[in-house]
């Protein structure tokens, strides 16, 4: 069978800058992969390239075998890909409800259906009793799963998640990570993950892609990507790897 996402040689450029360069990957139906890299290295324009915000300069990108290159992210959202972002972003005059609903409108016309559908996710994400809560008045964990939710509102065969667990506390993240475990388990959504903390994304993740200055450097199991002296220079500098 075809991977899910296909990845092929995608380039994106910024002037003289090429964020992304020839980027390739695969990801199969089911997995879990963690997306890592320092500060630049163009993970979230990867994963904007791959929903539709920006298209490659070069390369193409297939979804469930169906070009997706140059199409745009309503229509991608169709077809099964949702994201959160690196900040979030909520509609902060809406309910907690109504930010949810807005999701599931894109599988269905019927207010009452995706009220409902909206309603068992907020259940799911342990945002229960917080439903008329306007969004802007949540905790910054509180929203982040609101936009988890809100992207599972579509019916994503493949969830990315930009940063899900940056600036939350231990005991946040920690749960943040069993609400990553219960999609992946439950809904069975395939997830991309990019996250900086290495002690959650490694224990999460099947799989481990390594990008640096734009490029892909590594991609393999956490305990090879762990042990990888490119990934380890990319993150410590030279000394650092020595040492």
């Amino acid at each position: 069978m075809a991977p899910l996402l296909r990845v092929e040689a995608s380039t994106k450029r910024f002037g003289g800058l090429a964020a992304n360069r020839d980027v390739s990957l695969a990801m199969e139906a089911g997995e879990i992969v963690g997306l890592i890299g320092p500060n630049g290295a163009g993970k979230t324009t990867l994963f904007n390239c791959i929903t539709g915000y920006m298209h490659p300069d070069d390369g193409r990108i297939l979804f469930d075998g169906r070009d997706i290159t140059h199409t745009r992210p309503e229509r991608i959202c169709r077809l099964g890909v949702a994201r959160t972002w690196q900040v979030v972003r909520a509609f902060g005059r809406m309910t907690a409800l109504e930010n949810v609903v807005c999701g599931a409108l894109e599988r269905t016309n019927r207010v009452v259906e995706a009220r409902a559908r909206a309603t068992e996710l907020l259940e799911f994400t342990e945002l229960r009793g917080k439903h008329d809560a306007p969004a802007a008045t949540l905790t910054l964990a509180d929203k982040k799963r609101l936009e988890i939710a809100r992207a599972l509102a579509t019916r994503p065969k493949l969830l990315l998640l930009d940063e899900a667990m940056s600036g939350l506390t231990p005991i946040e993240a920690a749960a943040a990570v069993q609400l990553v475990r219960r999609i992946h388990e439950e809904l069975k959504v395939t997830m991309c993950v990019v996250e900086h903390v290495m002690e959650v994304v490694m224990p999460l993740s099947h799989r481990v892609v390594v990008l640096d200055y734009g490029v892909k450097i590594a991609d393999g199991t956490p305990q090879a990507i762990v042990r990888d002296e490119q990934v380890i220079r990319a993150y410590l500098g030279e000394r650092g790897a020595a040492h």
